[in-house]
C-alpha cells in the first residue's frame, strides 16, 4: 500500500465530504447573488455574470462527485482532478464578475450584498478544499486576476477601496486556507497510521490466535487442540475412529539427512494426511500432529471397516512420499498407523492409549502397516 496515496485519498474524500455538506451553504450564497442581482433592477451583464456563476456551480459539483467517485474506486484521479482544477478557475473567474461596476441608480445595499456573498462563498470553497491546493489556489487567483481585468477594462466604475480590502481578503482566505489544508492532511496521516497499525494488530492477533492452536510446522492442529476434543458426545450417535500415525524410521532420516530434511518429510505427511481427508469426503474432520512424527486423525461418522479403509488408503499414500531427500539410494516414508474405535464412554485419553498402543503393534509386527483394536 503506497502510504503517500492512501494519506492524499483520506484527506481529499473527508474534504469532498465536507463541499457535499457545505452544498445548503453553497445555494444559500447564490441565492445572495440573484437576490442582489434583483435589487439592482436586472442589469444585464450581472444578469449574465450570476448565470454563469450558476453554470459554474453546477459544473463544480459534478467534477468535485466525478472525483469522489474515483478516488473511491481507487481509479486514475489524473484527469478528474485537472477537471476539478478547471472547474475551480471558472468559479474564481465568474465570482470575480459579480464584482462588476453596478448601475449607478442602483441601490448601495445591492453592491454590499454581491460583495459580502462573494467573500461569503470565496472563504466557504477555499476552506472547504484547503488541501487541495491547486484548485483553490487556483480560485483565488482567477478571481484576483478576474477583478484586475475589471479594473482594466472599467477604471471609472471601480472603487479602490474596495478592491484593496477585496485583495487583502483573498491574501487573508489564502492564508488561511493553506494553514487549514495543513491540519487535515495532518489528520489523514494519522488516520492512515491508526488504520494501518490496527491492521498489524490484527494480523498479528490472527497469527497468535492461529498459532495457538496450529502446528507452525505443518499448519495441522496441534496438542492444545486435539485436547479440546477431551470427551466424546455420547448423544451425537454417531461412530467415532480415531488413528494414531508414527512415521517409522524417522530418527534415521533426521541423522542420515539432517532435521531440514526431517521437517519436509513431516510437512509432506502433513499434506498428504489433508489430501486423503479430502479424498475421503471429510476435509472437515480434524487432524493433528501428535508431537514428533506422530500425528492423530479423528474420524466421525463411519464404521470400523471404512475407517480401515481410510487408514490403508493412508499409509499407501505416505509410503509414495518423495521430498527428495539428499544421499544415494532410495529414501523410503512409511507409516505405521494404529486405529481405535472411540467408545461413548471413553475419554480421550484412553482412546489415544489404545490407539498408541495398537500403532506399537503394527510397529512389532514389522511397521508400515495398520493394526486395529476394538
Amino acid at each position: 500500500m503506497d502510504a503517500d496515496y492512501e494519506v492524499q485519498r483520506e484527506a481529499i474524500l473527508a474534504m469532498l465530504e465536507r463541499e457535499r455538506r457545505s452544498l445548503t451553504a453553497s445555494l444559500f450564497g447564490l441565492a445572495v447573488l440573484i437576490c442582489a442581482v434583483a435589487l439592482m433592477g436586472m442589469p444585464q451583464l450581472h444578469v449574465i455574470a450570476v448565470s454563469l456563476r450558476g453554470c459554474s456551480f453546477l459544473f463544480t459539483r459534478w467534477a468535485a462527485t466525478d472525483l469522489e467517485r474515483v478516488y473511491r474506486e481507487r481509479g486514475d484521479t489524473l484527469w478528474p482532478r485537472r477537471i476539478l482544477f478547471v472547474a475551480m478557475c471558472l468559479t474564481g473567474a465568474t465570482l470575480g464578475l459579480m464584482a462588476f461596476p453596478p448601475p449607478d441608480n442602483a441601490l448601495v445595499a445591492s453592491g454590499l450584498m454581491i460583495y459580502a456573498a462573494v467573500l461569503m462563498i470565496l472563504t466557504l470553497i477555499a476552506v472547504t478544499l484547503a488541501a487541495l491546493s491547486g484548485p483553490r489556489d487556483g480560485m483565488l487567483a482567477s478571481f484576483l486576476l478576474t477583478l484586475a481585468a475589471l479594473a482594466f477594462a472599467y477604471p471609472e466604475g471601480q472603487n479602490p477601496t474596495i478592491l484593496a480590502i477585496g485583495t487583502m481578503a483573498v491574501i487573508g482566505i489564502r492564508v488561511y486556507a493553506a494553514n487549514t489544508g495543513h491540519h487535515i492532511i495532518a489528520s489523514a496521516e494519522i488516520l492512515v497510521e491508526n488504520r494501518e497499525l490496527s491492521d498489524e494488530l490484527s494480523e498479528a492477533l490472527a497469527h497468535a490466535e492461529f498459532l495457538s492452536w496450529r502446528d507452525p510446522l505443518t499448519g495441522l492442529f496441534n496438542r492444545r487442540k486435539l485436547f479440546e476434543e477431551r470427551e466424546h458426545d455420547p448423544q451425537s450417535g454417531s461412530a467415532r475412529h480415531v488413528l494414531a500415525i508414527d512415521l517409522d524410521h524417522f530418527k534415521g532420516i533426521n541423522d542420515r539427512h539432517g532435521h531440514a530434511a526431517g521437517d519436509r518429510v513431516l510437512v509432506a505427511s502433513a499434506d498428504v494426511i489433508r489430501a486423503r481427508l479430502r479424498a475421503f469426503g471429510a476435509d472437515h474432520l480434524p487432524a493433528f500432529r501428535h508431537g514428533g512424527e506422530e500425528f492423530i486423525v479423528i474420524l466421525d461418522g463411519c464404521d470400523g471397516a471404512e475407517a480401515r479403509r481410510f487408514a490403508e488408503a493412508l499409509r499407501e499414500d505416505i509410503a509414495g512420499i518423495d521430498v527428495g531427500l539428499a544421499g544415494t539410494g532410495r529414501e523410503t516414508v512409511t507409516a505405521s498407523i494404529g486405529l481405535a474405535r472411540w467408545h461413548p464412554e471413553e475419554t480421550l485419553d484412553d482412546v489415544l492409549q489404545r490407539s498408541d498402543l495398537a500403532c506399537y503393534q503394527a510397529k512389532d509386527q514389522g511397521r508400515n502397516r495398520v493394526s486395529a483394536v476394538a
